[in-house]
C-alpha cells in the first residue's frame, strides 16, 4: 500500500480504492526515539515500536528508531512518559521540534491511571499530561485513555493493533512438538508467580523468566509453547494488552488472557478466564481445546477483520484532518 502525501491534500492508494482527505506532509519522516524511558524498558516497548513503525512503513512512511537523536527536520515520536528528562518535551516545543506522543498508559475519563492499581511519582504523570499537551498529536493505544487524552490535546486519535505481515515471524511447531504447556513473559510481581504456581502445581511445564527478557529469547520460547499467558499485575488491573495478543495471534500461540469485562475485538481473539479461574480454565485449555484450530481461526479472524496498515492510514487520515482544523 502507497501512502502519498503533499501539502494540500493526503491521499491513500489501498488495493484499487483512492480516498481523498485534507491533510498535511508531516508524516513523510517518522524518528522513533526511545530516549525517554529507562533502559529495562526498551524491551518491554520492543514490539509495541515493530509494529507502529511496521504500519507506518507499509504506508509508505521512512520510519527510523534511535535512542536520543532528535531529528528537526523529522516527525519525532516517542512512547509512554518522559521517565528521563521530564522538561524535554517542553525544550522540543520551544526550539520548534515536532514531535507526537504514544500513550500506552490506561487512564480513566477522571483520569485516573491504571486503575489505581500502580504508585508512581506523581511528578512522571504531570509531565505526561504536559507533554500531549504541547504534542503535535496523541495516539492512544486504548480506547478508555481517549476521552482524557482528547481534552488535553484535541488531535487525540486511538490507534488500534491488528494484523501486520511483518509481525509474523516465529516458527509453527505442531502442538504435540511443543514442551512448554504454559508461557508468561511480562514485568515480574507476586500475583503472577502465584497464579503460574497454581498451574505448575496441576503437574504442566509453564516458564515464566520474571525478568524482560530480549525478543529473540521471548520469540524462542513462545515458538515451544502451546499456550502463552496474559495475567493480571494486580487485582485491580483489567488491562487487554493489545500488544501482546496480536503478536500471539498473529504467529499462531492461542493466549489464556485473564480479564473479567465486557467482550472486545481483542478478547473475542483469546481464551477468556476470570479472575479466581485461571488455573481451571488452564487445564480446560490443555486437556480440551484443540489448540490448533483456535489457533487457526483467530488467526484468520485477526487477518480478516484488523488489518494493520489499512488501519493506520485511517489513523495519519484522522491525525492530519485535525492539523488542518487547528
Amino acid at each position: 500500500m502507497l501512502l502519498t502525501l503533499t501539502v494540500s491534500k493526503l491521499v491513500v492508494n489501498v488495493g484499487v480504492t483512492t480516498r481523498e482527505n485534507i491533510g498535511i506532509d508531516i508524516f513523510m519522516n517518522v524518528n522513533i526515539m526511545l530516549s525517554n524511558l529507562k533502559p529495562h524498558l526498551w524491551v518491554m516497548a520492543e514490539d509495541m515500536v515493530r509494529f507502529v513503525a511496521g504500519a507506518l512503513e507499509e504506508c509508505g512512511v521512512a520510519v527510523k528508531i534511535g535512542t536520543s537523536q532528535l531529528d528537526a527536520s523529522a516527525l519525532n515520536l516517542f512512547f509512554d512518559r518522559f521517565y528521563i528528562e521530564p522538561t524535554f518535551p517542553n525544550k522540543m516545543k520551544i526550539g520548534h521540534v515536532k514531535y507526537g506522543m504514544v500513550c500506552t498508559e490506561m487512564i480513566s475519563p477522571a483520569g485516573v491511571w491504571n486503575y489505581g492499581a500502580e504508585i508512581d511519582d506523581p511528578g512522571s504523570f504531570s509531565a505526561f499530561i504536559l507533554a500531549i499537551k504541547n504534542a503535535e498529536f496523541v495516539w492512544c493505544l486504548f480506547e478508555e485513555s481517549f476521552e482524557f487524552c482528547r481534552l488535553v490535546n484535541p488531535n487525540t486519535v486511538v490507534l488500534p493493533f491488528g494484523y501486520l505481515k511483518k509481525m509474523e515471524h516465529l516458527r509453527t511447531i505442531p502442538t504435540n512438538e511443543k514442551d512448554i504447556d504454559f508461557l508468561m513473559c511480562g514485568l515480574p510481581c507476586d500475583r503472577r508467580k502465584r497464579l503460574v504456581g497454581e498451574i505448575s502445581a496441576m503437574g504442566y511445564e509453564v516458564y515464566y523468566p520474571e525478568i524482560p527478557v530480549p525478543v529473540y529469547l521471548r520469540d524462542a520460547l513462545m515458538e515451544r509453547s502451546k499456550i502463552n499467558l496474559s495475567l493480571q499485575k494486580t487485582n485491580r488491573h483489567n488491562i487487554v494488552s493489545v500488544t501482546r495478543i496480536c503478536h500471539s495471534i498473529i504467529n499462531k500461540v492461542p493466549v489464556l488472557l485473564e480479564y473479567s469485562g465486557p467482550p472486545n475485538v481483542y478478547t473475542e481473539l483469546c481464551i477468556t478466564a476470570e479472575v479466581g479461574e485461571v488455573a481451571n480454565k488452564a487445564r480446560e485449555c490443555i486437556t480440551q481445546i484443540n489448540l490448533a484450530e483456535v489457533a487457526e481461526k483467530n488467526y484468520q479472524k485477526l487477518k480478516l477483520e484488523l488489518p494493520m496498515d489499512l488501519m493506520m492510514a485511517e489513523v495519519l487520515n484522522a491525525t492530519c484532518e485535525e492539523f488542518v482544523i487547528r
